[in-house]
């Protein structure tokens, strides 16, 4: 499954809105949090397994199907009114490219891209 961009900007924007608030409490509740942490053991996630975790979170809350979208082909299909757009198809093409070159694949190589 693919994730578009922008769903990724939304998650990574309130990702950094999460961080800003979390540190702006750290910082305004000062030696209440000190003493806190002496008398108990804590546990605290950097910035980047929080962003993972956010992206996790995202990524699961969304449709594996979009339903709507195979419900409009299908009525295209059978009518007849479904059009293939040849920009699209090449900018798809060209994304897949890049992202199998970005995992180190050859062109040229017998190894599956995705493993």
């Amino acid at each position: 499954m693919r994730i578009p961009p922008e769903t990724i900007r939304s998650l990574v924007g309130l990702h950094t809105q999460r961080v800003a608030r979390t540190q702006a409490v750290g910082l305004s509740s000062g030696a209440a949090n000190v003493s806190r942490a002496l008398s108990s053991d804590t546990v605290s996630l950097s910035d980047e397994a929080e962003l993972l975790n956010t992206l996790k979170a995202g990524v699961k809350a969304m449709p594996e199907v979009d339903q709507a979208r195979v419900t409009s082909t299908r009525q295209e299909l059978a009518s007849g009114t479904f059009v293939v757009n040849p920009e699209r198809v090449a900018e798809g093409l060209v994304l897949e490219l890049n992202h199998w070159l970005l995992l180190g694949n050859s062109l040229f190589s017998s190894q599956p891209a995705y493993q």
